[in-house]
């Protein structure tokens, strides 16, 4: 194949952008843990700015290291640490153990229902909080109001890098 002058500088290109790509995988492996979440974001925005990975890929990367960050940190949020030792108490005094509710009955009590609801409510907004603090507005948006766009693009990245379909029940 003859080579023309258009080629060179594109491979040259591709050889230096897959150069710093490396060297940044190798200063991430040499990072702790303590640091390794926040080192991951960079790289991630990176990837997602440079146009390295796909729209939905990007979104993906970026999406799922922030969530798994706001998974740790939203137990500390007042909101959520109230609803949750609410919910504790409420089970104990219906009598759950192991998700099962001693009193038999399949459905668990409305007042429950409702309280788990606010629950799950209150980590929802944490979460978009998290986004929103890390500098991801339209994540955060897309989280609380359009939930099945987030899902979307969410799943379309997820798909770039892993393929088969997620199953529903590890959706937030």
């Amino acid at each position: 194949m003859k080579k023309t002058r258009d080629e060179t500088p594109q491979l040259q290109e591709v050889g230096e952008t897959e150069a710093r790509w490396r060297g940044l995988a190798a200063r991430l492996v040499e990072l702790g843990e303590d640091a390794m979440d926040a080192q991951l974001l960079v790289a991630f925005r990176s990837a997602r700015e440079e146009g390295v990975v796909p729209p939905d890929a990007g979104f993906f990367l970026v999406a799922h290291i922030l969530t798994s960050m706001a998974d740790e940190a939203i137990g500390e949020a007042p909101s959520v640490c109230r609803l949750a030792l609410e919910l504790e108490l409420m089970e104990r005094e219906y009598g759950v153990e192991q998700g099962a509710w001693l009193s038999g009955e399949e459905t668990p009590p409305e007042d429950w229902e409702a309280l788990h609801a606010a629950y799950e409510a209150a980590c929802d907004e944490a979460r978009a909080t998290f986004f929103s603090a890390y500098g991801e507005e339209e994540m955060a948006r897309l989280y609380l109001e359009d939930r099945f766009t987030f899902h979307r693009r969410f799943e379309s990245g997820r798909r770039f890098f892993h393929g088969l379909p997620m199953l529903p029940e590890h959706l937030h």
